[in-house]
């Protein structure tokens, strides 16, 4: 059943009969401007992005009321949405967010007029609650590597940011001067590890299914086989980090952050692709680099569409690769994962596991931010009925896991020699 109330979902008419708004498939018009839908969760307003959900049940079209609201602010209305008690109602922001890089970190200021501030930290996250309501925006993208992204809880008489990490944040501290919370996050410092660590990163979990086919998910195949990998490899001596270890989501930003902050010296990522060609199959290897085909590019986008759960909105991961790519990506890590993944490839075709699709290179956001020779796995097709079934079994996993395990050692073995 669709709960309206509980999911913050209002009707284009209650939105017209509390705000005035005009809400359309395809444009908001609001005090006679007027916002288009460039993406399919998102519209576009004087050069900015907003995220705005939209969905019909039945004859009748239904938007977020929270993703709305900052939207009417920009627009030139006062309207703010209460998601604790889930409602409109007027007001005027009294809450500044600034941020951005500073000398050997990352800064975050709020400033709130007569505001009392708290400061929590979750898992991978910051919480700050103060008086007051600021209301510019839903969510609040970072620069990627210390902050990926801010939500914004707007309740009544009080607002919260829940400031999500990124890969490169490691201690914070923080200070009170006046009306302002300082947050200064200061740069990650791996551990120096002794050992040889790996990790191993089984894509999607969750809310995050991944490809969907013949019954499938791919999230649960990637993590069979990575649960194995994991163990041949712990057998054979060497330390292994999961990025997770059952069925639950981690996002993007987070699994770099594991990455780094282990002092890891491999990351393989393992997923399943999916076409519309029922017909492909077989295994492809990708190392983080521009895009030189279509189907590569096709592959990229596949798999950064997690980034919805992240951003709340589909239309980033559309991005230049050029933007994508970032500055950590020197010719020596490029070259060292690009050893990577023709090791793990060239050993599953040694064992004549399946066809060979190439070793590849393209723009995946998980490899981005990983500071470390890295690579990303494409088991297999989930769209393919007959390869599927292959993907699924538990002998077919172990020969998978034993491939991608040797693969790693051999590479391993081949850096200490030179």
């Amino acid at each position: 059943m669709f709960l309206i109330l509980s999911t913050h979902w209002l009707s284009t008419g209650e939105i017209k009969r509390i705000t005035g708004a005009l809400v359309y498939t395809n444009r908001v018009i609001y005090r006679g401007k007027v916002a288009r839908y460039r993406y399919e969760d998102a519209v576009v307003f004087k050069g900015q992005i907003f995220p705005l959900r939209k969905v019909w049940r039945g004859r009748k079209l239904y938007v977020r009321a929270d993703q709305l609201a900052p939207l009417l602010l920009q627009m030139g209305g006062n309207w703010f949405w209460d998601s604790e008690n889930r409602r409109f109602f007027k007001g005027k922001p009294t809450i500044r967010l600034l941020m951005g890089r500073s000398k050997g970190g990352y800064t975050i200021t709020v400033t709130a007029q007569n505001g009392k501030f708290s400061l929590t930290k979750a898992e991978d996250s910051l919480v700050v609650k103060v008086r007051g309501l600021y209301g510019k925006f839903w969510k609040v993208v970072g620069d990627g590597n210390y902050v990926s992204f801010i939500r914004v809880i707007q309740k009544r008489r009080n607002t919260e940011f829940v400031i999500h990490l990124g890969p490169q944040a490691g201690t914070y501290s923080t200070s009170i001067r006046g009306d302002t919370l300082h947050i200064f996050i200061n740069k990650l410092k791996p551990r120096k590890a002794k050992e040889t660590v790996i990790v191993i990163d089984p894509g999607h979990g969750g809310r995050d299914a991944g490809a969907i086919g013949n019954g499938y998910k791919e999230k649960n195949i990637n993590l069979a086989v990575a649960l194995k990998v994991a163990q041949i490899l712990k057998r054979k001596g060497y330390k292994v980090i999961l990025t997770r270890s059952k069925d639950r989501y981690v996002s993007l930003y987070a699994r770099a952050r594991i990455a780094n902050r282990s002092g890891a010296h491999l990351f393989v990522s393992i997923h399943c692709n999916a076409s519309k060609d029922k017909n492909a199959r077989g295994m492809e290897t990708y190392f983080l680099s521009e895009s030189r085909t279509s189907a590569e590019r096709a592959v990229a986008i596949l798999e950064n569409s997690a980034l919805k759960y992240d951003l709340g909105f589909s239309g980033a991961i559309n991005e230049p690769v050029e933007n994508i790519l970032g500055d950590l990506l020197q010719n020596l890590l490029l070259e060292q994962s690009y050893e990577l993944a023709l090791s793990i490839h060239r050993t599953a075709l040694n064992m004549a596991l399946t066809e060979d699709r190439g070793v590849k290179q393209a723009g995946f956001y998980v490899l981005k931010w990983v500071m470390m020779p890295s690579v990303l796995v494409e088991l297999g097709f989930i769209t393919n009925r007959k390869e599927v079934k292959r993907l699924s079994s538990e002998i077919y996993q172990r020969k998978l896991a034993k491939a991608i395990a040797k693969g790693i050692e051999v590479y391993i073995e081949k850096q200490k020699r030179r």
